[in-house]
């Protein structure tokens, strides 16, 4: 008797937490919100990050958020993304962003994984100077620049996360 009311019960909270987790997995497909401070554009959310440091603890602190350094999937994204700045800190600050080539020199990668297929740098850009820079800032200059930068240099930075 004791075993068939320990299955009745298992049975009953078993059930109400399957019914509990559906109506989450529901409630998730149906809210396409971002989280608290993040902004949303098209099917992504994105956060700047007033936070001076270099890209690898950038993409660290995006990570730890729930997302990555942003990455840029059209001029109308890029131009997002400038504006988020803009209207967050009041001035077109060199940001981080996740494009990098630090697997490979000139083989350019989004910190996401998604496709680079970014072309809007800034004139003699990428150029790798010195040797040492592979990783990717917008604003260069304060102006409507992408250039590429040592990963070591301090910048605020934009995460992006998808809702999808």
């Amino acid at each position: 008797m004791a075993s068939v009311v320990y299955c009745i019960v298992l049975l009953c909270l078993t059930s109400g937490l399957w019914m509990e987790a559906e109506a989450k997995a529901e409630e998730k497909e149906c809210d396409e919100s971002c989280p608290p401070g993040w902004t949303k554009h098209g099917s992504r959310c994105f956060i700047w990050k007033n936070i001076r440091t270099y890209w690898f603890d950038a993409e660290r602190r995006c990570i730890a958020l729930g997302g990555n350094l942003a990455s840029i999937q059209s001029t109308h994204e890029y131009n997002q993304i400038r504006q988020l700045v803009r209207t967050a800190s009041g001035s077109n600050l060199n940001v981080w962003v996740g494009g990098h080539d630090a697997v490979q020199e000139g083989v350019w990668l989004w910190s996401d994984g998604s496709k680079f297929s970014f072309g809007s740098w800034y004139n003699g850009e990428p150029n790798n100077y010195g040797k040492k820079e592979h990783c990717m800032e917008i604003n260069y200059g304060g102006r409507n620049y992408v250039n590429d930068i040592n990963c070591l240099d301090a910048q605020t930075f934009v995460c992006s996360s998808s809702l999808e």
